[in-house]
């Protein structure tokens, strides 16, 4: 009988496609040709690929490594997502503590003031309080498969706008949107424009300067400042303390062994041995040997008055009392010419004085230039004498023309006189000297409810209400 040969029928290359279930890849192996069967080709992977929906991330090195070499049987990676990008949350950074921690201030020398704790922190408008990062959006995937993947956007920074607080346009920045003190206050940062301090003002609170009102429900005890750039209110007494502001003052009880200065006016409810400037009205019920400088001198009541002491008003005064039964000194001086008249005598004063340092001068010049002559030359440290003390010649002739051209301009401004007065609607005793002008009034005797004016040729003088 014949052999029975059996027919072997080629077989191609084939190749199989693998992804993983996120798409993240995608794998091909590919099988060797039988009996004879076509080779595998780059386009019968790409073919492939498509059928099994394959068509992002390709790796056409790899497409191409397979064919050329004929790598059957490796599974190779043929194809990558691009994974998606999450965005990145915001952060926020404070410029100031939350909490504010009272202990003495180092200044930049290295200097700790005991009596400054930090309690008030000043800030000015448009001070960064915080600088905000944004959150990103991240960028979308795409799978082997060429599906969209979505990515996970950033979160916004937590935080709260407080009042008078601003969040700048590009959302950045929390910024102070007033000057003020900067506290932290229900999750938020705010600026308050007034410090109210609930205590006394002591070695627990610290001296205090801030930008605007300062109110303080107890004392300022001895030996601690407050300064404020708006105004001051103390519900208690000041004693032995410093109080300044640019606008008004108020003591609602006793201002003692203090000082005291406002651009605007100061109210006291009584005062003692304390030096007070005011550009305004000052009132009080009494002033007890006081020195005080102000636009308008006011006592409240018909008890009290000025008993010892220092007083200059700038317009009339109308007081219940001046100076006491003890004839205890008491000057008033009444209006801007007083002041004046009292420059000049100290310019004068100066100029005498000068006087006598370019007559002094003069002698060490002549004496030194008759030496100069009779040696034809002078030793260095004579010669450097010499030039020194013609140096000096000449500026204090400077400076005493300088101070006659302001003894001329008082002088002018004398001549104009102003016929302010002093009115005593109680007793005016001895010991009392008031000045109006360049005329003084002193008081021998006891005077009852008295006016102290200004006679038509100057002269002062004392008459009934």
């Amino acid at each position: 009988m014949p052999e029975n040969n059996t027919l072997k029928l080629p077989v191609d290359s084939k190749v199989s496609v693998t992804v993983v279930a996120n798409g993240s890849e995608a794998y091909v192996t590919a099988e060797p040709p039988v009996n004879g069967g076509a080779e595998i080709t780059a386009e019968a992977i790409m073919r492939q690929l498509a059928e099994s929906g394959v068509t992002y991330g390709i790796i056409e090195d790899a497409v191409n490594k397979i064919a050329d070499k004929k790598l059957y049987g490796d599974r190779t990676l043929i194809a990558m997502w691009k994974p998606p990008v999450n965005g990145v949350d915001g952060t926020i950074t404070y410029h100031y503590e939350k909490k504010v921690e009272i202990a003495p201030v180092e200044n930049e020398h290295g200097f700790v003031d005991y009596k400054n704790l930090g309690l008030v922190r000043t800030v000015r408008k448009g001070t960064v309080i915080a600088d905000i990062t944004l959150p990103t959006e991240g960028e979308p995937g795409t799978d082997v498969r060429g599906k969209s993947l979505r990515q996970v956007v950033g979160k916004k920074a937590a935080y709260s706008v407080g009042t008078n607080t601003e969040l700048t346009e590009d959302g950045t920045q929390i910024i102070a949107s007033i000057d003020g003190n900067i506290n932290f206050k229900s999750n938020a940062f705010v600026i308050d424009n007034v410090v109210t301090i609930a205590g006394d003002v002591d070695a627990s609170v610290g001296n205090i300067n801030f930008v605007g009102d300062v109110v303080v429900k107890g004392e300022v005890m001895e030996g601690f400042k407050i300064s404020s750039n708006a105004n001051i209110i103390v519900a208690g007494n000041v004693n032995g303390a410093s109080l300044e502001a640019d606008g008004d003052i108020i003591i609602k009880k006793g201002c003692i062994n203090s000082k005291v200065v406002a651009h605007g006016s100061v109210t006291i409810n009584f005062c003692e041995r304390s030096d007070i400037k005011c550009d305004g009205t000052l009132t009080s019920t009494n002033f007890v040997i006081c020195d005080v400088y102000c636009g308008e001198l006011c006592i409240k009541g018909n008890a009290g008055g000025l008993m010892g002491g220092k007083y200059t008003s700038l317009s009339s005064a109308e007081l219940p009392n001046i100076g006491t039964k003890n004839y205890t000194p008491t000057m008033l001086t009444i209006g801007d010419n007083a002041l004046l008249a009292e420059e000049r005598d100290s310019l004068m004063m100066e100029i005498e004085k000068n006087n006598k340092s370019i007559n002094d001068v003069t002698l060490i010049i002549n004496f030194l230039n008759e030496k100069k002559k009779e040696l034809r030359s002078l030793p260095e440290d004579k010669e450097k004498i010499l030039g020194n003390a013609c140096r000096q010649k000449i500026l204090l002739g400077v400076e005493i023309n300088n101070l006659k051209k302001r003894v001329e301009e008082i002088n002018i401004n004398l001549a104009s006189r102003q016929y302010l007065t002093v009115s005593c609607k109680g007793y005016l005793y001895p010991g009392v000297k008031i000045i109006i002008n360049d005329a003084v009034f002193k008081a021998e005797t006891e005077y009852v409810r008295t006016k102290i004016r200004l006679d038509e040729d100057g002269t002062i003088c004392a008459a009934p209400l």
